[in-house]
């Protein structure tokens, strides 16, 4: 711990931390994102969505799986995947996740499926759930 313990005793402090960080890698994708020469591309798609449209997905994709019809929705599908592309360097982000899982699968359809596997787990003893059943003398 470092001298100045004000921060680091709040319960709360590793979230905000964590909160910061993700805002600067999405800043900084942005950034990265700007300097690319689709960024007029982008930025037009941006100015000329149809906010009807990308609602009217949005309402379709909490139902399930989307496949665009008309050329507003595969706009709006560009706009997303552009958003998505930005995203991909924010830690713990869904498109980070989602690009690790393409990583993955690249991995396995290169070198092969692996055949062991080995899990890390951490002991039942230090998992919060078992200290507050062993203090609190439950079953």
């Amino acid at each position: 711990m470092y001298h100045d313990k004000c921060f680091q005793l709040e319960p709360l402090f590793p979230l905000v931390a964590l909160n910061h960080k993700q805002i600067k890698k999405s800043t900084t994708g942005g950034y990265i994102l700007a300097d690319k020469s689709k960024f007029k591309d982008i930025a037009d798609r941006l100015l000329n969505i149809n906010a009807e449209n990308l609602t009217d997905i949005v309402e379709k994709l909490k139902t399930g799986p989307v496949k665009p019809e008309s050329d507003d929705e595969k706009a709006c599908f560009k706009v997303l995947n552009d958003l998505d592309h930005a995203a991909d360097k924010v830690q713990r982000s869904i498109a980070s996740k989602k690009y690790m899982c393409n990583e993955i699968w690249s991995l396995v359809s290169y070198l092969g499926a692996p055949s062991w596997f080995v899990t890390f787990a951490p002991a039942d003893i230090k998992h919060p759930m078992a200290l507050y059943y062993a203090d609190t003398n439950q079953t």
